[in-house]
């Protein structure tokens, strides 16, 4: 019979079923969590590399800092006149006295569990010191004398003592400890015969080399470890530091000679 229309749809207008849907919905959720899961991944990887890599240029940073002043420190222009005009005796609370003609000296447990490093050399502008300025110039030399050690924000800073004043620069933050110990030549032969971890009477004239220890940690709102680790570290002098947390840590321990010593 022409022109009827009946209920039955032709097949190829079908839509999808109830049991379809759902089916599409369950794989396409589990491709969304499975994409998901690689940019929590990738997050994560990224996150643990970007604070290795600032815990890797402040341990740069700090030892470049260090190992400069140590390793210039006894340094002397006016090399005839008496060591105790050039160094003469001083002293400051942060650290130990200087010894007259002493160039090296420092205090144990200055700042709580960190150590102070406190070292001097003379220059003509040939020389610059921990804040970045150079030291004397061609016409008249100067003495540099700076002393490194950690605040109470767990920053390792230097001051910078000259004309009566003094000037203190942040070097790195997020410091967990700085620990120093000195190489001596008490016995009167070439080389360091032994170390010790607070200089007496006037050892500090007898330092032939410094041992750094610092221990540096991510920054606190930057974790790099996906849940907390046990962590424990070893220093020279036989104290430890324990923590439990998520933080990268980077232990920058180095020896530096004494280029200049006293005759």
């Amino acid at each position: 019979m022409s022109g009827v229309v009946t209920g039955r749809q032709p097949a190829n207008q079908r839509g999808f079923t109830l049991v379809e849907l759902m089916v599409a919905l369950v794989i396409g959720l589990l491709l969304l969590a499975g994409v998901l899961q690689i940019l929590l991944s990738n997050r994560a990887s990224f996150d643990a590399q970007r604070a290795t890599a600032h815990l890797q240029e402040n341990a740069r940073l700090a030892e470049f800092v260090l190992s400069h002043a140590i390793a210039h420190a006894g340094y002397r222009t006016a090399l005839d006149a008496a060591e105790t005009t050039i160094f003469p005796a001083t002293s400051n609370p942060k650290t130990a006295n200087y010894p007259d003609g002493a160039y090296i000296t420092g205090a144990t447990d200055a700042d709580g569990n960190n150590d102070a490093l406190r070292a001097r050399f003379q220059a003509r502008g040939d020389v610059r010191d921990c804040l970045g300025g150079s030291v004397g110039s061609p016409a008249a030399s100067e003495t540099s004398d700076v002393l490194f050690f950690v605040n109470g924000n767990d920053t390792l800073e230097c001051t910078k003592f000259s004309n009566g004043g003094s000037t203190t620069q942040p070097i790195v933050e997020n410091v967990d400890r700085f620990k120093v110990r000195y190489g001596l030549n008490t016995n009167g032969t070439a080389g360091v015969d032994h170390y010790v971890t607070t200089l007496t009477g006037t050892q500090a004239r007898e330092v032939r080399s410094v041992r750094i220890q610092l221990l540096l940690r991510s920054a606190d709102n930057d974790p790099a470890l996906s849940e907390p680790v046990d962590q424990k570290y070893d220093f020279s002098d036989g104290s430890t530091f324990e923590t439990t947390d998520r933080r990268a840590r980077l232990l920058v321990d180095r020896t530096i000679a004494i280029r200049n010593p006293s005759p």
